[in-house]
C-alpha cells in the first residue's frame, strides 16, 4: 500500500472543495473568518497497489507529525558546528590561522557530537574566534563560554569520562577560549594545572597513534612552559620518558640545508627543575644552552639566506614556512637567554654570558619588530619571548625597547598576567644570585614566598 501525496490544503477548504493557498491562516479563512487548521500539512492517501483488487471503499488521510524526523535532526547541530570549525580550519592567512595551536585540530569535526564537553568547548571557540582581536565581544559569545566551563566541571566529576581524550581536548580548547576573552573574566584561573593533573591520571601508553598522539605531544609543550612559572607543576618521573616514546622518529628532510633543532621534548621539561633548582644541575645547564646557542646559530644562518617574499602575501606556503622558522629561532634564543640568565646567577664575573645574553636580547627585539606583520595568531609566540627578555635584561636601553614593544604585544592577549611572570622571574633569578643556586633552601626568600604568578600561558 504505497502512500500517495493527498492535498495540503486546509480542513475548512477541502471540506467544501475549494482552492486554498496554504498560508496558515490561509486567505479563504482569513476573509471569512472561518477557524483554519490543517493549512499546509503534508498527507498521505494511502491505496493498495494491485491494480486487479477492486478499489477500496474507503481511503485514509494520514497526516504525518514531526516525530518520524526527529531522529536526522538531532544531528544537525553538531554537523553545523563541525561545518563552522572546518570553516574556521580553512582560514590559511598566517594572521588567523589556528592550526598554529596543534596539527590535531584538523581531525577535531569528525569527534564532534560524542562528548558534550567537547562539543561546549568547540562552540565557545568557534564563537569567540572573530572577536578574539580587538573587537567588542557579544554577551551571546561569553554565554557560550560560561557554558562550555559548566560543561567541563560535569564532565571532570564523571570517573568514566575524565581520562577521555575529548575532556582533555576540551580543556585545551577553553584555555584557548580564555586567553582571547581574558579581558572579560572577572576571575583569573589557570588552566594548566588541570591538564598537568589530567596526563598524570591517563596511561599515556594507550594513546600512541593519531589524534591522542598529537594532542598528547601538543599539550606537552604548554605544561612544560607554565610549569617555569608555577612550581606546582610537578610531573611525575618516567612520564616525559613515556612521552617520548610516543613520537615517531623525525624522517631525514629533503633538504639537508633546513636547520633542525637538537632540542627534545624530554630536556625542555627539564627547564621547570632548572630554575628551581639550578645547582645540582650546571652541568646539565651548561649542555643544553651550549646545544640552543648553536641551534639558534644555523636556524640564524638559514633565515639570512631567505629571499623575503611579498609581506602583503600572508596566506602564501612560503610566507608561512618562513614564519615558522622565526618562530622557532625565537624560541630557541628565549630557551638560551633563560639558561643563560641562571649561569650568570651562579656566575656574575662571567662577561662572557653578559655580552651573550645581551645579544639574545637584541636579537628577541628585532624578531619581535620582522613579526608584527604577522600578528596576531602568527606572532602569537613573540609575547612569553618578550616575558624572558624583560625578566632578564639589565641595560637601561634595552628594557625601556623591550617594555615598549611589550606594551604593544600585550594587547593581543587581553589581560594575561605576563607583568606578575617577569616579576616572579626576576625575583627568582635575584634569589639565585643571594643564594648560591637553591631557591627553596634560601633563608631570605623560598619558592613559596616568591608565591604563583596569574595564569602562564605560554602557549
Amino acid at each position: 500500500m504505497p502512500g500517495v501525496p493527498s492535498s495540503k490544503a486546509c480542513e475548512a477548504c477541502r471540506k467544501v472543495k475549494k482552492k486554498c493557498d496554504e498560508l496558515q491562516p490561509c486567505s479563504r479563512c482569513l476573509r471569512l473568518s472561518v477557524p483554519c487548521a490543517g493549512s499546509g500539512r503534508q498527507r498521505y492517501k494511502f491505496k493498495n497497489a494491485d491494480s486487479n483488487q477492486m478499489k477500496p471503499e474507503r481511503t485514509r488521510d494520514i497526516v504525518l507529525t514531526k516525530q518520524v524526523a526527529s531522529p536526522t535532526i538531532t544531528h544537525v547541530p553538531t554537523n553545523r558546528l563541525a561545518a563552522c570549525f572546518i570553516n574556521t580550519l580553512g582560514i590559511s592567512d598566517i594572521r588567523y590561522d589556528i592550526t598554529f595551536y596543534g596539527p590535531f585540530l584538523k581531525d577535531l569535526p569528525r569527534r564532534l557530537g560524542h562528548s558534550a564537553a567537547l562539543d561546549a568547548a568547540t562552540k565557545a571557540l568557534v564563537s569567540s574566534y572573530p572577536y578574539f582581536h580587538g573587537r567588542e565581544v557579544p554577551h551571546g559569545v561569553l554565554i557560550h563560554y560560561g557554558k562550555s566551563l559548566r560543561t567541563l566541571r560535569e564532565t571532570l566529576n564523571d570517573p568514566a569520562k575524565i581520562q577521555s581524550p575529548d575532556t582533555l581536548c576540551a580543556i585545551y580548547l577553553i584555555s584557548i577560549c580564555q586567553g582571547w576573552l581574558r579581558k572579560h573574566e572577572k576571575q583569573q584561573v589557570s588552566h594548566g594545572q588541570a591538564i598537568a593533573h589530567l596526563l598524570k591520571i591517563i596511561d599515556v601508553r594507550k594513546w600512541d597513534s593519531g589524534f591522542e598522539r598529537d594532542l598528547l605531544i601538543t599539550m606537552s609543550v604548554p605544561v612544560i612552559f607554565e610549569g617555569l612559572g608555577n612550581p606546582r607543576i610537578r610531573m611525575p618521573s618516567g612520564f616525559w620518558e613515556s612521552i617520548m616514546a610516543l613520537i615517531p622518529p623525525g624522517s631525514p628532510p629533503q633538504d639537508e640545508n633546513l636547520p633542525r633543532s637538537t632540542t627534545t621534548l624530554l630536556s625542555l621539561s627539564k627547564f621547570p627543575g632548572y630554575l628551581q633548582r639550578p645547582y645540582p644541575y650546571l652541568a646539565e645547564i651548561t649542555e643544553a644552552y651550549t646545544r640552543l646557542r648553536e641551534d639558534g646559530q644555523r636556524i640564524r644562518s638559514f633565515l639570512d639566506q631567505w629571499v623575503l617574499a611579498d609581506p602583503a602575501c600572508f596566506s602564501s606556503s612560503v610566507a608561512g614556512q618562513r614564519s615558522r622558522y622565526q618562530a622557532g629561532y625565537t624560541v630557541v634564543t628565549a630557551l638560551a637567554l633563560l639558561l643563560n640568565a641562571l649561569l650568570r646567577a651562579l656566575d656574575s664575573s662571567n662577561t662572557t654570558l653578559s655580552q651573550e645574553s645581551a645579544f639574545f636580547c637584541e636579537q628577541i627585539i628585532a624578531e619581535a619588530e620582522s613579526a608584527c606583520n604577522y600578528r596576531p595568531l602568527g606572532a602569537a609566540y613573540v609575547a612569553p619571548c618578550l616575558v624572558v627578555a624583560l625578566a632578564v635584561t639589565e641595560g637601561p636601553w634595552q628594557w625601556a625597547c623591550i617594555e615598549t614593544i611589550f606594551r604593544d604585544y600585550e594587547a593581543d592577549s587581553g589581560d594575561l598576567k605576563w607583568r606578575e611572570i617577569v616579576m616572579w622571574l626576576r625575583a627568582a633569578f635575584r634569589c639565585h644570585r643571594m643564594g648560591g643556586g637553591t631557591v627553596e633552601n634560601n633563608s631570605d626568600v623560598d619558592i613559596s614566598a616568591l608565591g604563583v604568578p596569574g595564569a602562564c600561558c605560554m602557549m
